[in-house]
């Protein structure tokens, strides 16, 4: 995938625990985890929205009855 070059003010602390919670050393890394993260959590969401209420759940496959 071609890289472009982009100039960005980032607050530091904000980046720092960004790096920290995603696991990363380096600020690209980290910037790019945050923006698939980002982008995956948006699709998922619209999954839910579009499938919710749709399917009727019929309650526990193993076996277990509620008392």
């Amino acid at each position: 995938m071609p890289k472009q070059s982009i100039n960005m003010r980032l607050d530091k602390d904000l980046l720092n625990e960004a790096k920290k919670v995603l696991g990363q050393k380096g600020t690209t890394a980290t910037v790019e985890t945050a923006l698939r993260n980002m982008i995956n959590n948006r699709k998922a969401i619209e999954i839910f929205r579009k499938t919710s209420g749709k399917s009727k759940w019929e309650g526990f496959s193993d076996g277990r009855t509620e008392d």
